[in-house]
């Protein structure tokens, strides 16, 4: 791949969430570590059939990530194509289930705070700064939807860097 940014626009980003009926946790907004709640950018609504569903309106979700919110939509490979031609080969490659999920921020503020994964995680940023920091393991083989917190990471992280989405990232600190 070439391009990573012909993977996924914004452009595509707003057909996604204009045309999918996408709900929490699969489209969800994080600021300053914190997950938002729906109601400032979603408003529920009742089908014919009784079922309540949280349909978003453009205009409060945009208004949300102006204000510094953080975007992610679980699962876009289900979603958009070229993003599943990248996890089928990824999974081919890896001989794993692949999972691509979308991060997307117009603004600086941090949105998800210093976090751990219970999960393998590649990152491919396509456009744009950041800034990251990276820690050393916490726990010894931490399990899938563990119940058990880490400790916290060291002060000094093993490597702080900021990628400017356009190739090999500048190092900020010491390795």
């Amino acid at each position: 791949m070439t391009d990573p940014g012909a993977l996924v626009s914004f452009d595509t980003l707003n057909d996604l969430i204009a045309t999918h009926r996408l709900e929490v946790p699969r489209l969800r907004l994080s600021s300053g570590g914190e997950m938002l709640p729906q109601h400032p950018y979603a408003v529920p609504v009742t089908t014919r059939r009784h079922t309540i569903w949280q349909r978003t309106h453009p205009a409060e979700l945009h208004q949300c990530l102006a204000e510094g919110a953080s975007l992610v939509i679980d699962a876009i490979d289900e979603l958009h194509e070229p993003v599943a031609d990248l996890a089928q080969h990824l999974e081919s490659w890896l001989r794993t289930h692949v999972q691509v999920n979308a991060h997307a921020s117009w603004s600086a503020r941090e949105g998800f705070g210093t976090h751990w994964d219970d999960h393998d995680v590649i990152v491919l940023q396509v456009e744009g700064p950041k800034h990251w920091r990276l820690y050393g393991p916490t726990r010894i083989a931490p399990m899938h939807r563990d119940t058990a917190q880490p400790e916290p990471p060291p002060e000094q992280p093993v490597a702080d860097l900021v990628d400017n989405g356009a190739g090999a990232p500048d190092v900020c600190g010491r390795w």
